[in-house]
């Protein structure tokens, strides 16, 4: 099968004479790739560090419902603003727009941790976390439709993985120091160590000199773009239920985090540094994702792993409604991560290896929008019903939610070669980008 990798773009290339190429960690290969994946671990370390200051300072001084309302005002952008910025990613230079949304969100952790350190009034400090999510929306897709011009096409599932892997790991990280620091220093330090992670990034994208194809002409407007977007959906409507699936797991499942604060206020009844640290085991889980990915890509067909992740999402999201031990809410954290991570890294390779690569910015703005643009809504929801009701009331309901999706994955989706035990970094299997285009 041909390529449709453009000829223009280069990856480092070595002889694969391990085997190094064709696993999990195949992506890490390039050069360029490990440069760049390094720089968006270290900045995700920063904004996860950041949001667990955030949470835990809201809490500290309002309602479940108000920890949901700044969640969703730091993310809520990316549901509005990802469509734009994954069609003017398709036609901007993406270099130039990562490197100017990092820019922007440093100065923006800067002046929240001035907010905070001078007792600026907190509605400043909102009014910058709003901008600093309007940068992130911007920079999402335009770093989602990058990775697949870094590897080689055989390595687009690993690249998408350790994608997922270096955002949840950072959700281990970022808490768990966060949690430590908020003991040990100010509330004010993890946005000035924010700021420095955003720094490292822009210099390692500077120091790799990847080549990134060139941006697609101009033709239209960004409002054609968009809808041409959402015709080749259409057109391939499998691509539309899995981002329906998305949408559903991240609003019910993902969204959960906002009430760990109060699960380790009210139920747990421990302190900042135990906090962190729970917080954190949902990205630890990660690691077990990663794991269980390489162990089962050439035994289960795609369809398959992602609803064994939806389901195991909803099994342990209920579980830990009912946990009252410290340990054991961690040890079920973990499992939705890993579980959430499973579902996730497959569905946005089946996306992203089947689109074409001038339809990738777009597709990839859609997978951000149902992936990361939902969930402060099903946050803000959870965080109301946790007032109005019971906060196990809310993680219950989150949990059964999760359950109809993961029944909704049995019986409504369907991907392209996914039928059957599958090596998923073989082109011949599905990734590849072979399906019908958009006019």
């Amino acid at each position: 099968m041909q390529s449709m990798r453009p000829k223009n773009i280069t990856v480092d290339e070595q002889p694969d004479r391990s085997g190094w190429k064709r696993g999990v960690f195949g992506a890490l290969s390039s050069r360029s790739f490990r440069m760049l994946w390094s720089g968006a671990f270290i900045s995700s370390i920063g904004s996860w560090l950041q949001l667990t200051a955030v949470l835990w300072f809201v809490r500290n001084i309002g309602s479940d419902t108000l920890v949901g309302f700044v969640n969703m005002v730091g993310w809520i952008p990316v549901l509005f603003l990802s469509l734009f910025a994954g069609a003017m990613s398709d036609r901007m230079d993406r270099r130039r727009v990562i490197l100017t949304s990092q820019a922007v969100m440093m100065v923006c952790s800067i002046m929240m941790g001035v907010c905070i350190h001078t007792s600026i009034p907190d509605l400043t400090l909102v009014v910058f976390l709003g901008i600093s999510g309007v940068a992130y929306a911007i920079f999402t897709p335009a770093w989602i439709s990058t990775i697949p011009f870094l590897v080689t096409g055989e390595a687009i599932l690993s690249a998408n993985t350790l994608n997922n892997v270096q955002f949840n790991l950072a959700r281990f990280i970022g808490p768990t120091v966060g949690g430590v620091l908020l003991v040990a220093t100010s509330s004010y330090v993890p946005f000035y160590l924010n700021a420095l992670t955003f720094a490292a990034f822009m210099v390692l994208i500077l120091l790799s000199k990847a080549e990134l194809p060139p941006p697609e002409p101009r033709r239209g407007n960004v409002g054609a773009s968009i809808v041409e977007g959402f015709r080749y959906v259409s057109k391939n409507g499998w691509m539309g239920r899995i981002l329906l699936a998305i949408c559903g797991l991240s609003f019910f499942g993902f969204s959960f985090i906002v009430l760990i604060p109060s699960v380790c206020k009210q139920v747990l009844h421990v302190k900042d540094h135990y906090y962190g640290f729970l917080m954190g085991m949902t990205g630890l889980g990660a690691l077990a994702g990663i794991i269980a990915v390489a162990a089962l890509r050439k035994r289960v067909g795609l369809k398959a792993m992602m609803s064994v992740g939806a389901f195991l999402t909803a099994a342990f999201l209920v579980a830990f409604a009912l946990s009252r031990i410290y340990w054991l809410s961690c040890l079920l954290a973990v499992g939705v991560g890993g579980s959430f991570l499973i579902f996730n890294a497959v569905a946005a390779a089946a996306l992203q290896g089947n689109a074409s690569p001038e339809m990738r910015g777009r597709v990839s703005s859609m997978l951000v929008v149902a992936y990361i643009g939902i969930f402060p809504l099903g946050g803000l929801l959870l965080g109301y019903l946790s007032d109005a009701l019971s906060l196990r009331t809310s993680l219950l309901f989150a949990g059964f939610a999760c359950v109809l999706v993961a029944l909704s994955i049995v019986f409504f989706v369907s991907i392209p070669g996914a039928k059957q035990p599958a090596d998923l970094n073989e082109p011949e299997h599905g990734l590849a980008p072979t399906i019908v285009e958009a006019d």
